[in-house]
């Protein structure tokens, strides 16, 4: 499981034992300003990981594949120096 499957999976275990964030009616302001910022928190890291996954991470990975197909930056004859050192 990724990073993002593990923090779903909480957030799913979460909103479950919570029954989607349902105050009980005798719950006390703290426990449904808990509630509510569990909620939006779900929301935010959902967010999250949608922009990684759909717009971070491809252009990374096209970045990273641009770079490959360019010359070095340092010489040759640089970089022998450096390893030699």
């Amino acid at each position: 499981m990724t990073e993002h499957e593990d923090a779903g999976a909480l957030m799913s275990q979460m909103r479950r034992v919570t029954s989607n964030y349902t105050v009980p009616p005798d719950a006390c302001i703290s426990y449904e300003t808990l509630y509510k910022a569990l909620d939006a928190f779900e929301k935010d890291l959902h967010q999250h990981i949608h922009l990684e996954n759909n717009i971070l991470f491809p252009r990374a990975v096209e970045m990273e594949a641009g770079f490959a197909r360019q010359p070095p930056l340092v010489p040759d004859a640089l970089i022998a120096i450096a390893s030699a050192v």
